[in-house]
């Protein structure tokens, strides 16, 4: 995402071939003309300064009337011809081509020019091509341009592939210089599909967005994704999370006014009635000038001090501080892309009444880094959250470094024979010899975004990339000169296999909708399939078939030689092309067991499927479709249940388990490395855990980091163990 200056014309690229289809011409800048006014509670009342504001429109073609809800909503928009419209994101259901052309059908021709959005995870999040057809029909996933005195910023911290987001230090330092450039005194809107603060942890780093703030006269924040109407009033803003239009027709008419308490915006709900007509109701008032909403509960200060399993929180208010009431809480850490109402603990007041303190129980807490929230309410219900850290010694020195790479690094990661390749989401690739002293860099080259994870070929003399940029890149490890890239003709997001057919290394591989075959020597085709829908998983082969998954929510057996399909087998019984994918085995790594079963994952069951039929035989409860599973010495599984935050050890035979493990921490995306007989797993919210793979005891813990989620398999290379998170920061862990 690219950096854009200020403006209150900002040009938007278009899918000119799909909007003329659809008997639109091309997208324009941003237009900022005044409106005329009208009379108050009609249901769009125009005004020289009116916009409209909605969300969640999430369109499903098997859904035909949120079609046409969605239509009604913007009938009546146009009918109040305002001269901006924004929309939070969460467009379609999940950006197939056919989704945004029936959106782009329910919007007037004259209105298209005229919309803002941001994207919602459900817009880009499973596969970039959507990503790419967001960008070309409504431009980039953040900018700002100014609109009746106030400067709007669209914000977008959303990770491909994953649910929840964060802004890392990247997206807060385009966010600070863009405010940088606005005038003192301009109020402030921002734009996100993510509402923040209060009960909402959507983003793992959100807390930097909250201290930027301060800085800057922001106003308020419009925001999606919960699908409920939600106003909270925190650190000098309010913000208004939209109901979505899936069960009732709905719209936000903001106008701003001029009062005797100063200039406001006001919000105004319009939805559709019983009768089909726009009934309106009032919502809300944003001050937009003048003090700031609960800026003098800031905390003057906040102090913590730990004593054995206690740790004092004292907190000072300033003079004009109006504290109905002091709280603080651990933060709710392994709280992942949900709402969670937080364990709050009054502070006592001293006499003076601007002084609290009280205790937070941490014996729980693993070593590491740790995060704690104060809370200072005012007697409107208004508050100040503030974030502070503190560490609790590692007794044993684990970490021993870490090192940053400058973007995320999702899943690439991959080790052979001593060597560490490492890749960003940005492409930057490295190579590397760890110790436990130092990363070791031996050197680094620039390829297309890496989301997947690398794989070594069996001689270690090449390793392959997936790509972004619709290539995979075959590179050698030891120098990173590219021996060659194959363009698939999509992004390729999941992770190659590296494996034998007919004695001959072959790389298999999904890119959008088709599976490729190619020599690993050469990169020469083998064979290319398609039809089987998105997949960015894995896949799998015992030399005489490959298994894949697909997002159609089918699992398939292709012949090896020829890809040929032999047989397909459903994964669940969902009936809409939505509900099909996310339920489906789509992002899974597949196995072939020792006993020749094929192991297929979902969000709900796990399934083992008899090679050659595609018949089960037998299958385990449980999200086991995003971490990768590994084979045990002896021919046991080790398998994660994302959802239940489990390890288990599982018979291949009967899919039972001998032992489960409690992780704390969702596995999503990591698995484990083993290594001496204890399996490293790595939490999507930072917590490293090692697990004994003989009884599943609890060996070790580590809290790794506190605002970046983790979803990189780990590597282990001479008795370091490598995890990559979201901040781009590369971790070395002594596990020897």
């Amino acid at each position: 995402m690219t950096s854009q200056p200020a403006s209150p014309h900002v040009q938007f690229p278009v899918d000119r071939r799909r909007l003329l289809t659809l008997g639109a011409g091309a997208l324009v800048g941003a237009a900022t003309g005044v409106i005329a006014s009208g009379s108050p509670g009609t249901a769009a009342p125009p005004a020289p300064s009116g916009f409209a504001l909605l969300g969640d429109t999430q369109i499903d073609v098997s859904l035909p009337e949120r079609t046409e809800w969605v239509g009604w909503v913007y009938q009546q928009i146009a009918a109040a011809d305002p001269q901006l419209v924004c929309h939070v994101g969460d467009i379609v259901e999940h950006g197939s081509a056919e989704e945004y052309d029936t959106y782009l059908s329910t919007v007037p021709v004259a209105l298209r020019p005229r919309i803002r959005y941001v994207p919602g995870n459900h817009d880009w999040r499973w596969d970039s091509t959507a990503g790419e057809r967001y960008g070309a029909l409504f431009g980039p996933r953040r900018y700002s341009f100014d609109f009746a005195g106030m400067h709007f910023v669209a914000l977008d911290p959303s990770h491909l592939l994953q649910e929840p987001g964060g802004f890392g230090e990247s997206g807060i330092s385009w966010l600070t210089r863009d405010l940088d450039r606005v005038r003192p005194g301009v109020p402030i809107i921002l734009l996100c599909h993510f509402p923040f603060g209060g009960d909402n942890y959507y983003v793992s780093d959100q807390e930097r967005l909250l201290e930027l703030l301060d800085r800057y006269n922001v106003r308020a924040i419009f925001a999606g994704h919960i699908h409920t109407e939600e106003v909270q009033r925190f650190n000098g803003l309010t913000q208004l999370a939209v109901d979505d239009t899936r069960g009732t027709p709905i719209y936000y008419w903001v106008e701003r006014v001029v009062s005797t308490a100063g200039p406001m915006l006001t919000v105004t709900a319009v939805q559709r009635g019983a009768d089909g007509a726009p009934v309106s109701r009032p919502v809300l008032e944003i001050p937009l000038a003048g003090p700031r909403t609960a800026v003098e509960e800031r905390p003057q200060s906040v102090r913590l001090a730990q004593s054995g399993a206690a740790l004092a929180v004292s907190v000072r208010l300033n003079p004009h501080a109006r504290a109905a009431s002091v709280q603080a809480q651990l933060f709710p850490q392994h709280t992942y892309g949900l709402k969670d109402a937080g364990q709050w603990r009054d502070l006592p007041g001293d006499a003076s009444g601007r002084g609290y303190a009280g205790t937070l129980d941490i014996a729980a807490l693993p070593p590491g880094e740790h995060r704690m929230t104060v809370r200072v309410t005012n007697p409107e219900g208004a508050w100040y959250e503030q974030n502070r850290t503190f560490t609790l010694p590692d007794a044993d020195r684990r970490l021993r470094w870490h090192e940053q790479l400058g973007a995320p690094v999702q899943a690439g990661l991959a080790a052979g024979d001593g060597l560490l390749v490492a890749a960003t989401v940005d492409g930057t690739v490295i190579g590397a010899r760890p110790s436990r002293a130092k990363l070791g860099r031996r050197w680094q080259t620039r390829i297309g975004p890496v989301h997947g994870r690398p794989a070594f070929a069996p001689d270690g003399r090449t390793v392959y990339l997936p790509s972004d940029d619709h290539h995979l890149y075959a590179l050698d490890p030891a120098s990173g000169r590219t021996r060659f890239m194959y363009d698939a003709g999509a992004p390729v997001l999941g992770s190659p296999l590296v494996t034998t057919i007919g004695g001959r290394h072959v790389v298999i591989f999904g890119a959008g909708e088709a599976r490729h075959a190619i020599d690993a020597a050469t990169g020469a085709p083998v064979w290319t399939v398609s039809g089987q829908g998105m997949f960015t998983g894995r896949a799998a082969s015992d030399g005489t078939r490959v298994y894949a998954g697909g997002g159609l929510g089918y699992a398939y057996a292709h012949d090896a030689r020829t890809g040929a399909v032999l047989w397909e087998s459903s994964t669940n019984t969902r009936t809409t092309a939505y509900s099909r994918l996310i339920y489906g085995p789509w992002a899974d790594t597949l196995m072939v067991l020792p006993n020749g079963l094929v192991l297929v994952s979902t969000v709900a069951n796990a399934f083992a499927l008899d090679p050659a039929t595609g018949e089960q035989r037998w299958s385990r409860a449980g999200s086991f479709i995003y971490a990768p599973k590994a084979q045990l010495a002896g021919g046991d599984l080790l398998m994660f249940d994302d959802g239940a935050r489990t390890a288990a050890r599982v018979d291949p035979s009967t899919g039972q388990a001998r032992w489960t493990a409690d992780l704390v921490a969702r596995p999503v995306n990591t698995g484990a490395a083993v290594h001496n007989g204890v399996a490293w797993v790595p939490g999507t919210t930072g917590l490293l855990v090692g697990v004994d793979v003989a009884n599943g005891a609890i060996r070790a813990r580590l809290q790794l980091t506190t605002t970046a989620y983790c979803y990189s398999p780990p590597v282990v290379v001479d008795g370091t163990l490598l995890v990559g998170d979201q901040d781009g920061q590369l971790y070395g862990v002594a596990v020897d």
